[in-house]
């Protein structure tokens, strides 16, 4: 992941919007990935479980919308291209840092769970 960002944030500055967003849509979908496999799937408590699942399509519907930007910029014109890509670019970084924001404090919670229901089992 940390390489895949380092890339993204290489390309960004590089100017190549085209790069970035494949480099992004596979962080976004990797980070929903992993946050479905190792978040949602810890979560035991349904309707804790429904609000996370809300929070994923959230960016699941982010990440169809820079898709299909991503497939209309391959047939704009480059004077339209510049102004999608950018707007396609915005909404992918704010969805990378939001999706691993999310992730980490759900974990940070879950480990802090799991802690105490093993520290109640040793006593």
């Amino acid at each position: 992941m940390r390489e895949l960002y380092s890339r993204y944030i290489e390309v960004l500055e590089g100017g190549d919007a085209e790069e970035a967003l494949e480099v992004g849509v596979e962080i976004l979908e990797e980070l929903l990935l992993l946050t479905r496999k190792h978040v949602l799937e810890s979560i035991a408590n349904p309707a804790v479980k429904e609000v996370a699942i809300g929070v994923l399509l959230h960016y699941e519907r982010e990440l169809s919308f820079v898709r299909g930007a991503r497939e209309a910029l391959r047939s704009t014109p480059p004077l339209y291209a510049a102004a999608a890509a950018e707007k396609a670019l915005e909404t992918l970084s704010s969805c990378i840092n939001g999706l691993f924001n999310f992730a980490v404090g759900a974990l940070l919670v879950l480990a802090d769970v799991f802690s105490c229901i093993s520290l109640q089992q040793l006593s």
